[in-house]
C-alpha cells in the first residue's frame, strides 16, 4: 500500500527536481533518496514481505504494461491502430 501511494505521489521524481538534491548541503537527503529508489526496486510481495520468483516480476510487469496500453487505447483512441489484435 505505501508503495503504491509513492508512487502515486511520485515521490521520487520529486525529489530529484528539489533544489536540495543537488545542493552541496543536501548530501544525506541525495543518499537518502538514491536509497529509497534502489529499496522501491526490490522485488518482494508488497502483502507477505517474501521475494518474489522470476515468473511473478514477469508477470507484475507485463500487468503494468497491459494496464498502462489499456488507458493509453481508451484515452487516445487514434492509437488502437497500433494495437495487436
Amino acid at each position: 500500500m505505501v508503495l503504491v501511494l509513492e508512487a502515486d505521489v511520485a515521490v521520487v521524481p520529486k525529489c530529484y527536481l528539489s533544489a536540495l538534491y543537488i545542493h552541496e548541503k543536501g548530501k544525506l537527503f541525495t543518499q537518502l533518496v538514491d536509497l529509497l529508489q534502489f529499496y522501491e526496486g526490490f522485488e518482494i510481495n508488497d502483502n507477505f514481505g517474501k521475494q518474489l520468483t522470476d515468473d511473478e516480476v514477469l508477470q507484475s510487469h507485463y500487468d503494468r504494461v497491459q494496464s498502462f496500453q489499456l488507458l493509453a487505447f481508451t484515452k487516445i483512441p487514434k492509437l488502437q491502430q497500433l494495437a495487436l489484435v
